[in-house]
């Protein structure tokens, strides 16, 4: 197996300092916080000490925040949690998976709200009374960040989904609900922060006996690390963006989506005209370059993406880059070069 040497995936290493952080958590931070012995104690005290620190780089009141360690959850818990009986629920064509999922199970009105070519939410003049809206602040795939959120403020309620932009931008004026994923700032995966303003009007929309607001059941050394995460987390820069679309831009049949749009600094996506997504991701693999194709929902099975799709844009062909703070030009060359000989060759043959 060759080794990855360039690494454009979603997914990659925890850094060093968050790797020991991890560690140490799980030497100081096994024990129940919730009991009463000494060990109890200290895990109490590092649990809130990494909530407060995590609600103030996110802005976010300490007394609004969930710990949960069923990511997965998270977006149910976050729309379902104010969606009364036979209440609509609005959300828009590019939102992920999970959020579609509950538009089809939920048995409520549901209302896709189009997109414009540039991924730009299209919010209709009003909205049915009492519907839910999921706004998404930034996309998975493409990286582009909703300018305005005009309209958006005819919903009863308001469920953020921040689980892509974490840090880098900030929270509408009005939300009821927000849903921050700890892997947007390079932290450990299997930790989300469930924000809840809007305490009165929440809830638990899973069987419970007691009046709770999520399961509580996480693991405190990830939250820990998901804290230092955030203490040390850099943005990938927006020169590195720009170097990498004015690099694809010049390959032949590239064509960058939502080239004009605001978007975050590391996430990128493009269509590759003629030529097969699963062919370029193998063959760039094999020189120990990685990066991802098709839906984020689906990364398994390369299924086309429904948000490129709602774009009005192929499907066929797309590439999915992750940017982050330590790459070099150097490695955006390799990458480069490497894509527009896989391309030029499949052209050919």
């Amino acid at each position: 197996m060759v080794r990855v040497t360039e690494n454009f995936a979603s997914e990659g290493p925890l850094s060093p300092p968050i790797r020991e952080a991890l560690l140490a958590a799980f030497d100081q931070g096994w024990a129940d916080p919730k009991k009463l012995s000494q060990a109890a104690s200290r895990a109490a005290i590092l649990r809130n000490q990494s909530i407060e620190n995590i609600a103030g780089k996110l802005s976010i009141p300490t007394a609004s925040v969930e710990i949960l360690g069923e990511p997965s959850l998270g977006h149910f818990l976050a729309i379902a949690g104010f969606m009364q009986s036979g209440s609509p629920f609005a959300y828009s064509s590019i939102d992920k998976g999970k959020v579609r999922a509950i538009a089809r199970t939920q048995g409520v009105q549901s209302i896709e709200i189009p997109v414009t070519q540039d991924g730009q939410i299209k919010y209709p003049d009003s909205l049915p009374e009492k519907t839910t809206l999921s706004l998404q602040i930034a996309n998975g795939e493409t990286g582009i960040v909703q300018g305005k959120f005009h309209g958006a403020e005819k919903a009863r309620f308001i469920s953020v989904d921040a689980t892509s932009s974490g840090t880098r931008t900030p929270l509408p004026p009005r939300w009821d609900s927000a849903l921050f994923d700890a892997r947007s700032w390079n932290g450990p995966a299997g930790i989300s922060i469930l924000a809840i303003s809007n305490r009165a009007d929440f809830t638990y929309p899973l069987p419970h006996i007691a009046p709770i607001n999520s399961p509580g059941s996480y693991s405190l050394p990830l939250l820990i690390a998901s804290s230092i995460a955030l203490d040390v987390f850099q943005d990938a820069k927006a020169e590195m963006r720009r170097y990498l679309v004015e690099g694809l831009q010049k390959i032949e049949g590239v064509e960058i989506v939502g080239l004009d749009a605001p978007s975050l600094n590391h996430l990128l996506s493009c269509v590759v005209l003629g030529v097969r997504n699963e062919v370029i991701v193998r063959e760039l693999a094999s020189q120990g370059i990685d990066l991802d194709a098709g839906s984020a929902c689906s990364p398994a099975d390369l299924q086309p993406s429904h948000v490129i799709a709602a774009m009005g844009y192929p499907t066929d062909g797309q590439l999915r880059f992750t940017l982050r703070s330590e790459i070099t030009q150097n490695e955006v060359d390799k990458l480069l070069t490497s894509l527009k000989a896989v391309i030029d060759r499949e052209r050919k043959s």
